[in-house]
């Protein structure tokens, strides 16, 4: 019995250790993968309007930004076909992955000098998403209720600027044409200050997220960022594990997501209560063939940040692709019975507020089409319109998956690819999607046969 476990050990150490010229299906996907990652950075980027001037100038940047994005969601089609597109085997991409190690290496060492310094002077991003859920947690702290705090009192109370909330097209800001100047939105807070409330936006996140922060809530910015790197931490050596002997090269580029503006590790840098949502969807799909903590994780993601609501979606298409799909519905419902009911029933309008949030009339943001908006090139649409568009594009992906299998997997994460339409097409709605390709492209894809085994739960 112990001969056969220190063999099984053996193993396991053994998959771990990485090839320094790897090669397989899984080496071609990653390489893919993470050129996919480098149009996403691309498709959000400013670099030409930055450095050159002029209107066309801006309106080409816009242009090339639409194209990198669409470049991005081909090669992670590309990167999560099955089977893999025979002419990209015959490129032989794994031959990009020579040296991976080193890599990963430079990929930590880059990482932490990027991420540290900012920690260590107390000179993070705090964005007004960030600061209300620290409040919230304050006020479960307290015995209050997190989703009565107004929005311009928390930001104040950790020192962030009111011009970050979120203003709603109401009341003085109802005929802002755009988005508010920076001088309208103080106008609107010094209103609230005077008890005019339900110009800005309340606490607008499920309550597991407040509710993970509560440890950290009276602490400083650094030991909250601390805190939010440790749900990364677990993320990565799930995915080191998965990856066997691809891990310098799959955690390194986990790590590298810290360059993409709102993604998870870019989130957890920041001290943002997000991260625990977004680590909670990925090991949903990670651990997919675990089906009761796979649905575990996933409901408390539900439970965390609306998102989880989307990608619900097309993490059915994974499940049944999987199988045991009513375990999972009954051990999901059965976390969201235990752990966030009971916070719903505590706080009566939590509810409310969190629906409300969602159908508020806020001000076009993002990226995607509604830049040309932003930067008055077109004048703004409906937005009843851009909302129908965007979910009319989520429920085409989700029908490509169903129909197409060689695409189901793809398609399950690119639903989210649906927000680059939208009214306000946020950074975080669509970083979180080479994520979720990444701990795909290791948990659904490209396994060999003794890593194809069934896991039970």
């Amino acid at each position: 019995m112990r001969a056969g476990t220190g063999a099984g050990w053996q193993a396991q150490l053994t998959r771990l250790i990485p090839a320094w010229r790897p090669s397989g299906e899984r080496a071609d996907r990653l390489v893919v993968l993470a050129l996919a990652m480098v149009a996403f950075k691309a498709s959000n980027s400013q670099f030409l309007s930055q450095h050159l001037p002029g209107r066309g100038v801006e309106l080409a940047n816009f242009i090339l930004e639409y194209l990198a994005f669409l470049v991005f969601c081909v090669l992670t089609v590309l990167a999560l076909r099955r089977p893999l597109a025979a002419w990209v085997v015959r490129c032989k991409p794994h031959r990009l992955l020579a040296m991976s190690p080193l890599f990963a290496a430079l990929a930590l060492v880059v990482v932490l000098a990027t991420a540290v310094p900012p920690v260590v002077r107390g000179r993070q991003l705090v964005d007004d998403a960030n600061a209300m859920a620290v409040c919230g947690a304050r006020a479960i702290a307290a015995g209050a209720d997190p989703y009565r705090v107004p929005e311009i009192t928390c930001l104040r109370s950790l020192g962030v600027s009111p011009t970050l909330a979120t203003p709603l097209k109401v009341g003085p800001l109802r005929n802002v044409a755009v988005y508010p100047t920076p001088a309208q939105i103080l106008a609107a807070a010094r209103l609230q200050d005077q008890g005019r409330l339900g110009l800005f936006s309340p606490l607008g996140k499920p309550p597991l997220t407040p509710v993970a922060m509560v440890p950290v809530a009276g602490l400083p910015l650094w030991a909250r960022t601390v805190w939010t790197a440790i749900p990364v931490l677990v993320l990565l050596l799930a995915v080191i594990f998965a990856a066997g002997s691809l891990w310098p090269a799959a955690g390194g580029l986990l790590l590298l997501t810290l360059f993409l503006n709102g993604s998870l590790v870019n989130f957890a840098a920041n001290g943002n209560g997000e991260t625990f949502a977004y680590v909670l969807m990925a090991l949903s799909v990670l651990w997919i063939r675990r089906p009761v903590t796979s649905a575990v994780c996933l409901a408390l993601a539900v439970g965390s940040n609306q998102l989880a609501w989307f990608f619900a979606p097309g993490y059915l298409l994974l499940a049944v692709e999987e199988g045991q799909v009513w375990r999972r519905l009954v051990a999901g419902a059965a976390t969201l019975a235990v752990a966030v009911v009971p916070w719903l029933v505590r706080y009566p309008d939590a509810l409310g507020t969190i629906v409300g949030n969602l159908r508020a009339h806020t001000f076009p943001l993002g990226s995607g089409p509604i830049t040309l908006v932003l930067a008055g090139f077109i004048p703004a649409p409906s937005r009843t319109l851009l909302l129908a568009l965007t979910a009319l594009a989520m429920l085409a992906i989700w029908a490509w998956g169903a129909l197409a299998r060689e695409y189901r997997v793809a398609a399950s994460l690119l639903i989210l690819s649906g927000f680059w339409l939208s009214w306000r097409s946020l950074d975080e709605y669509l970083a979180q999607i080479p994520l979720l390709a990444l701990v795909a492209l290791f948990s659904v894809l490209g396994r060999g046969a003794a890593e194809d085994a069934r896991v039970p739960t």
